[in-house]
């Protein structure tokens, strides 16, 4: 049979498939095979840092968190990033493609020293509350008072009343310099939801308090890590507290921040933050939670050119 008897002889929709086949180029069984999902290799890239971090932490921290321990964060969290350069290098290059973001050497750096750091402190904190027994269903909440001030009586009811002051901008979004001069540009919603109380230990009580969000102050690495958080916490709440102390014998209170003392720095410092410090404290005293965008605190306002909104707690 002649070529051309024999198209005739084929269904008309079958001489339209072999035509078009003719030009459709070619695909390598490479290009065929689906492309990895980037946030399951997020996680595996992160899961040998955890490990370590957390056995670390199973043998550092005590019930007063870091205090009272030559343990140094900063070396350790230095020591962590050579270990492990090469999951935090891919883990920032998948994050580059999943946001769009493209970080510059410095910013890729802090932002290794942020995943490290921030690490340390969720998961100290996390092993301070369990050697100490504490059971997230003991823990309370606390009252907001509507009033521009604690009344006598809301200052004197049992667990003791906080004062909490909270940067401005860490709220509502902003963008300037810090009380050091540093700059920092934030999209705000940082807003502390709640505090709460767990009253079940002998001689102090311990203080957490929830905020809807953490906001690194720089935009890109914001993006980066509030991505990389989602992938690994599955959430963007940030949970900081810390330790009111019954009086002693001379009837002196003490507060102890554990593992989020500020270490004296300013909103806008990118890391080194998470130090830990016992010190007098009694109702009435606020206690600045925003010190540093990362929610590390202390007893001294270190940006008293921005502006804050107190929160008053019963």
């Amino acid at each position: 049979m002649k070529p051309e008897k024999i198209i005739r002889a084929l269904n008309p929709l079958l001489i339209i498939a072999l035509l078009a086949a003719m030009f459709i180029p070619a695909v390598s069984a490479e290009e065929a095979i689906e492309p990895i999902d980037s946030n399951q290799d997020i996680t595996n890239l992160f899961e040998p840092i955890n490990n370590e971090i957390v056995n670390k932490m199973a043998t550092i921290v005590t019930k007063d968190g870091f205090a009272k321990t030559t343990f140094n964060p900063r070396d350790y969290s230095e020591k962590l990033m050579c270990i492990y350069q090469k999951n935090l290098d891919q883990i920032i290059d998948l994050l580059e493609k999943k946001t769009g973001q493209k970080l510059s050497t410095d910013e890729k750096e802090d932002l290794k020293k942020i995943i490290i750091q921030e690490h340390m402190d969720k998961v100290s904190w996390a092993q301070l509350k369990e050697k100490m027994g504490v059971k997230d269903e003991n823990f309370k909440p606390m009252l907001l008072s509507q009033g521009k001030i604690l009344t006598h009586t809301e200052q004197s009811r049992l667990p003791l009343s906080l004062i909490l002051v909270q940067v401005s901008d860490d709220i509502y979004g902003g963008a300037g310099l810090d009380g050091a001069g540093i700059p920092y540009i934030v999209n705000g919603e940082n807003d502390l939801l709640s505090v709460s109380v767990n009253t079940a230990y002998t001689g102090k009580d311990l203080y957490e308090c929830l905020f809807m969000d953490e906001d690194a102050p720089n935009t890109a690495l914001d993006i980066s890590y509030d991505e990389l958080r989602m992938q690994v916490y599955g959430t963007l709440h940030d949970i900081q507290g810390f330790f009111i102390t019954e009086p002693d014998d001379h009837g002196h209170r003490y507060i102890e921040f554990g593992n989020d003392y500020d270490n004296g720095n300013s909103y806008g410092t990118v890391i080194g933050q998470h130090g830990a410090l016992t010190t007098s404290w009694n109702v009435g005293y606020r206690i600045y939670i925003s010190n540093v965008w990362n929610h590390a605190m202390s007893l001294d306002n270190r940006n008293s050119n921005m502006a804050t909104k107190t929160y008053y707690y019963y």
